[in-house]
C-alpha cells in the first residue's frame, strides 16, 4: 500500500507516494541527520540526477542504510569490542556536508 504525503522541496510543494516503511525510514534519517523531512527531500532532489523524485528517495534510503551497515562492519572488523554509536549523525552519500541547498 502506498501512502501519499505532501512535502516541500525547495519552494515547491508537491506530493510523493511511498510505502509506509519508506516514510518511516525517511523520518528516521531526518532525525539522525538533524534535518526536517522537507529539507532532507530537498537535498535528495538536488542530487537526484536523472532519477525521478520518488525513485531518488528510495535509492537514497537504500544507500544510506547500506553505508551504515558498511561502516559498522568496518568498525567491527577493526575493533570487534567497539560499541557503535548508532545515533551519531553522519553524512551519507547524497547529503553534501558543506553545500547549502536553497
Amino acid at each position: 500500500m502506498l501512502v501519499n504525503r505532501n512535502i516541500t522541496v525547495g519552494s515547491l510543494r508537491t506530493s510523493v507516494r511511498l510505502e509506509p516503511q519508506f516514510w518511516e525510514a525517511l523520518s528516521d534519517i531526518a532525525v539522525r541527520e538533524r534535518l526536517t523531512v522537507d529539507r532532507l527531500c530537498t537535498i535528495i532532489d538536488a542530487n537526484a540526477g536523472e532519477l525521478g523524485r520518488t525513485a531518488a528517495i528510495r535509492v537514497f534510503i537504500a544507500s544510506y542504510f547500506a553505508e551504515i551497515r558498511t561502516r559498522e562492519s568496518v568498525a567491527a572488523t577493526a575493533n570487534p569490542s567497539a560499541t557503535i554509536e548508532r545515533t551519531a549523525p553522519f553524512r551519507a552519500p547524497y547529503i553534501p556536508a558543506t553545500r547549502a541547498v536553497g
